[in-house]
């Protein structure tokens, strides 16, 4: 069963439709959007880099992305890439044990970091007990 339309519903239709298409039309090519998606694109970047004792490169040390869970480790060269992209602004947190832990933001031209990581002073509080000897707490 066909149903016709009357003059009046089939250029309400068309206004409708002529409506819909200026709207999407004026979305898609918004130059307020283009330049937002442009402008976070160029900002943000792979950071990688290097880090370096006073004589050998690090293997292991933690780059972590401060405020995020974020972050990676050092290769047997010492060498890392960050695996999210970074803007300016963002704050790199180099850890590992027996240094001390560094933070590098991220400049507008950092692409590459070389950091020497510097030892720390670590001491074992309290003295140990020799004058017992060990005794099991197993039953046997």
């Amino acid at each position: 069963m066909k149903t016709q339309l009357t003059l009046t519903q089939r250029q309400s239709f068309k206004a409708l439709s002529f409506v819909l298409f200026m709207m999407l039309t004026s979305l898609t090519f918004s130059s307020v959007y283009g330049q937002t998606t442009n402008e976070v694109a160029s900002s943000e970047r792979t950071i990688k880099g290097v880090v370096t004792d006073s004589k050998t490169p690090l293997e292991s040390v933690n780059v972590i992305q401060k405020g995020t869970r974020n972050g990676t480790v050092t290769n047997k060269a010492g060498e890392f890439t960050f695996p999210k992209k970074l803007k300016t602004g963002d704050v790199l947190i180099f850890s590992y044990l027996g240094y001390v832990d560094q933070e590098v933001e991220i400049k507008e031209d950092t692409t590459f970091i070389t950091l020497e990581l510097s030892e720390d002073l670590i001491e074992m509080i309290g003295a140990l007990d020799t004058g017992k000897p060990y005794k099991s707490k197993r039953k046997n």
